[in-house]
């Protein structure tokens, strides 16, 4: 099970049709694909998911984030009012997509003004 945001800085040039297309360009023998604001990349029987998230709820969110990542020099992480979400639910105990996620991560980091963190830690990536 992997879990990670992408916080949204407000200068940023993310969009759910442009990560599609470079989720196909880095797992070409994936299937990607984007229904509403989430995407799903999916290969036999592994499933990692991608959704944009504009509640009003993400800006207090990151807020509390920027202060256990960064204390007072969080401003940034602070201001974020959007993210997406990475995730998979399904057990991966011998770690055999690790690496697959950490590509996600890339993807997303790929983008201008994408703030990679773990929000179980939390921490930046």
């Amino acid at each position: 099970m992997y879990r990670a945001y992408g916080l949204l800085q407000a200068s940023s040039d993310f969009t759910l049709d442009e990560a599609v297309n470079r989720l196909k360009s880095r797992f070409p023998g994936f299937s990607a694909t984007r229904a509403g604001n989430q995407i799903s990349l999916v290969k036999d029987d592994w499933e990692i998911f991608l959704a944009e998230n504009a509640d009003p709820a993400v800006l207090a969110e990151s807020a509390e984030l920027a202060e256990k990542i960064a204390g007072e020099d969080g401003s940034e992480i602070a201001a974020c009012a959007r993210r997406v979400e990475v995730y998979s639910d399904i057990s991966d105990p011998f770690m055999e997509h690790f690496n697959d996620y950490l590509v996600v991560i890339e993807v997303l980091q790929s983008f201008r003004g994408v703030i990679a963190v773990d929000p179980n830690e939390p921490a930046l990536m």
